[in-house]
């Protein structure tokens, strides 16, 4: 029953890309023009991540169908993710006012946080201690951070859509191995499948991109679902740190680089790790080889065994992190063209 869900939420991600791609094409809608902000070179249409989540929801809707899985989980999810995923689609449209995104991040991220850190340990006699709300600030502005740096790596093609489909089955192995007999595995590996049939037409050349409709909804999952496991002490944020360190990296270095050399941070640029690299090779594919290739042979391990020896957690998210940010130090992520020769 589980295979056949997967392989039905797969093809139905697919053929509703497709159905985007035909309706915008048509209609004039959502079509990314090409820019000097941006890599590709020909109208494209976006907001394709639409297609992501509403086979993802179909996917809920008959897990709890057959696998009954608590309502609860479907509504704070859907009130989480639905204010995300609305001025992502507005965004897409015509951007929209910076403060106002992110007020909205802001509700969706308080959201989460009182739900999962507040509201489920009243039961454990939860006071409002300096450090406790220290940790629930860290924690909002932690998840504010995810919506936002996942849009920001969204900059090449299948680059996004690829690292949703192995954090997501890469965070349902590691489940299935802490809870072969609970749910959480189940739930993840659908996202990751809605994911991949997204990726089908979003691979090298790009039919269609997911917009920030797509990529900040797919960070605002990645921070409800690390808290939700969490909660659940079925995978540990520091493992969920180091499946998505490849973009955590890049982004938090970048973004410090540009803050140190003072640069508007509000204005799009090219000088991601990501899209330095894909400019020396001019293979927006290569890149996004490379990247899937160092997720599952260096950050897929270390995430097992930051899974299986929680003594270390922290020692192995160093270890994680540290050849990436040292890469980007070399290959001078975060400045201009200028600033690196």
């Amino acid at each position: 029953m589980t295979l056949a869900l997967i392989s039905f939420t797969i093809l139905l991600s697919y053929v509703s890309v497709i159905f985007l791609e035909f309706i915008f094409l048509r209609y004039k809608l959502f079509i990314d023009n090409p820019n000097d902000r941006n890599i590709h070179v020909n109208p494209i249409p976006s907001a394709g991540g639409l297609a992501i989540f509403f086979s993802y929801f179909i996917y809920l809707y008959f897990l709890s169908y057959f696998f009954q899985i608590d309502i609860k989980f479907f509504t704070i999810f859907l009130i989480t993710l639905f204010p995300i995923m609305l001025i992502g689609l507005v965004d897409d449209l015509k951007e929209t006012n910076v403060i106002i995104r992110l007020f909205i991040q802001l509700f969706s991220a308080s959201l989460m946080i009182y739900y999962f850190q507040i509201n489920q340990n009243y039961n454990s006699n939860f006071e409002f201690s300096q450090t406790n709300l220290l940790i629930i600030l860290v924690s909002v502005v932690l998840s504010m951070w995810l919506m936002n740096l996942y849009n920001f790596m969204d900059g090449i093609d299948a680059y996004a859509a690829s690292e949703a489909v192995f954090v997501f089955s890469s965070a349902s192995l590691i489940a299935y191995l802490n809870e072969p007999s609970g749910k959480m595995y189940i739930i993840l590996i659908g996202f990751a499948a809605a994911s991949f049939g997204f990726l089908l037409r979003n691979w090298y050349p790009a039919k269609i991109f997911m917009g920030d409709t797509g990529s900040v909804s797919i960070g605002c999952c990645a921070a409800f679902f690390i808290f939700y496991s969490a909660s659940e002490s079925i995978i540990s944020i520091y493992t969920w740190l180091i499946l998505l360190s490849v973009f955590i990296s890049d982004s938090t270095y970048t973004l410090f680089v540009r803050v140190v050399t003072q640069k508007n941070l509000l204005k799009p640029h090219l000088t991601h790790g990501f899209h330095i690299l894909a400019k020396k090779s001019r293979s927006q594919k290569e890149i996004t080889k490379y990247m899937i290739f160092v997720n599952l042979f260096w950050v897929l391990p270390l995430a097992l065994i930051s899974n299986t020896f929680n003594d270390f957690h922290i020692l192995v998210t160093i270890i994680a992190y540290l050849p990436l940010l040292l890469y980007l130090i070399k290959i001078g992520a975060g400045l201009e063209d200028a600033q690196r020769r």
